[in-house]
């Protein structure tokens, strides 16, 4: 075999595997993010601020009971991952502040509230069960759902995350 043919099976090699790699990337990212979006991808990593009554705190492991397999049932739903905890000892002092706060956004579905990437899941019309120290979970939106999410609307409603 001489070298022109050779050539021409790599140059089709290397066009059928730009070709796979281009649609790849297209089922991985269907919709490019919006370059104004820029900002919203690069900060997305910032830890945002909880703000918690005083006898509250985020844990990372938690007993398992029917609070936290309801949570658990909600995250594995919404398709989220698992960050933290919310935990009380009693009744909470107070409500959440995140609650209160603009930049927290309520979603179409009741029970959550996220900024940005993270995503904190209320227990929406389950009681807490009593002895239950579980009063929430936070949670984190895969990178691909938040990027198909803030698509073409990062000036409009997630502007309040800039």
């Amino acid at each position: 075999m001489n070298a022109t043919g050779r050539n021409w099976r790599v140059y089709l090699l290397a066009g059928f595997l730009l070709c796979v790699l281009g649609m790849a990337a297209l089922i991985i990212f269907p919709s490019l993010p919006d370059p104004t979006c820029l900002s919203l991808i690069v900060r997305s990593e910032q830890d945002a601020l909880i703000l918690l009554p005083a006898n509250c705190s985020r844990n990372r492991s938690m007993d398992s009971d029917s609070m936290v397999k309801y949570l658990e049932d909600e995250r594995n739903r919404r398709g989220l991952l698992f960050r933290q905890w919310i935990i009380c000892n009693g009744t909470p002092e107070s409500s959440f502040g995140f609650m209160n706060d603009p930049r927290w956004l309520p979603s179409y579905v009741p029970g959550t509230y996220q900024y940005r990437r993270t995503v904190i899941i209320v227990p929406y019309a389950q009681p807490i069960p009593e002895g239950s120290p579980v009063i929430a979970e936070v949670c984190l939106m895969p990178w691909r759902n938040y990027i198909r999410q803030i698509a073409g609307e990062c000036t409009g409603k997630y502007s309040v995350w800039k």
